[in-house]
């Protein structure tokens, strides 16, 4: 799907023109990869479903931290889940539209390099309290009809720049129906992002709906964050294979992190494997290296380092 989009970037990038400040209000009603983004310190990385196994052996002080490490692979499965969808999005703010009427602004419609045969356009409507936005695919020659959607957008503005509450579906399901290479989102049959700016902390939830529910678990995501860099991811995969045994369990991260100081993750794993009634639980708190500074899980009588070499992420402990 990104491929795809890349693509149809190349295609807009020949246009040019000026925006009105009408256009500058449909615009503001798109997410920015600032509103959006999770940025967690550290360089990128990859966790496989191993390292949630590998939580069970032993860390000391000093040793990095495989709750920053599975935080960190979180943090790049939720950014790259929506990077297609945001360089998109910069891009259509670069161009003027195509098509103007009083509550409509028209991308396009232009030939589909990457599908040939095919036209593609960006459509937003201006309702009295909300945005709504389409990207659409059609076969040439087809008509309004033949018009069908890859992702859908609304926003409900709440007063100032890009403040409000929004949401956008990748309809992966619909795209491979008409033939169309999704690329790392072939697992897929829906990518949902739902969102809030109006107040702090901005607030991101996405949900990765898998095409194979019996051999792939629904994945959630939420992050949130503030001015001051406080940062917090949360991740729950339900019924999946973490401990030794034959159930499945469901596993919950929480993840705060500071711009400097480190970070703070909680882990729990209830079902399955766990005896009922009991939450199997691991706190660990990382330095600005991303290595243990305090362990303690909750099966274990030992403790790991000391809890005041946590960070202070209490302004995220608040819903």
């Amino acid at each position: 799907m990104r491929h795809c989009w890349l693509l149809l970037l190349g295609c807009l990038a020949a246009c040019g023109g000026n925006f009105s400040n009408d256009d500058l209000e449909f615009l503001n009603a798109l997410p920015t990869r600032e509103d959006l983004a999770s940025e967690l310190p550290g360089s990128s990385g990859t966790v496989s479903e191993g390292g949630l196994r590998r939580r069970t052996d032993a860390l000391a002080v000093g040793e990095p931290s495989t709750l920053y490490r599975d935080t960190r692979a979180a943090s790049d499965t939720f950014n790259n889940g929506m990077d297609g969808l945001l360089t998109l999005l910069e891009r259509i703010r670069e161009l003027p539209p195509t098509t103007r009427a009083p509550e409509l602004r028209v991308w396009g419609p232009w030939p589909d390099p990457d599908h040939p045969g095919h036209e593609v356009r960006f459509a937003m409507k201006r309702e009295p309290d909300s945005f709504i936005y389409l990207l659409q695919f059609r076969t040439q020659g087809t008509g309004e009809e033949g018009w069908w959607s890859a992702i859908e957008g609304t926003f409900q503005p709440d007063g100032g720049l890009r403040k409000g509450t929004g949401a956008v579906r990748i309809l992966v399901k619909q795209t491979k129906a008409h033939g169309f290479d999704v690329k790392g989102l072939a697992d897929l049959d829906l990518l949902e992002i739902v969102y809030q700016t109006r107040a702090l902390p901005i607030t991101v939830r996405m949900r990765f709906v898998p095409s194979s529910p019996e051999k792939a678990s629904e994945l959630l995501y939420a992050y949130r964050e503030l001015p001051s860099g406080l940062g917090e991811m949360g991740f729950l995969l339900e019924d999946t294979d973490i401990l030794p045994g034959t159930q499945k369990e469901d596993l919950a991260i929480i993840s705060r992190w500071t711009t400097d100081r480190g970070g703070v993750g909680i882990i729990s794993v209830t079902g399955g494997d766990v005896p009922p009634g009991f939450t199997a639980t691991q706190v660990e708190c990382w330095d600005a290296s991303f290595r243990v500074t305090y362990l303690k899980r909750s099966w274990e009588p030992a403790v790991v380092g000391s809890a005041s070499a946590c960070p202070d992420v209490s302004a995220l402990e608040q819903p």
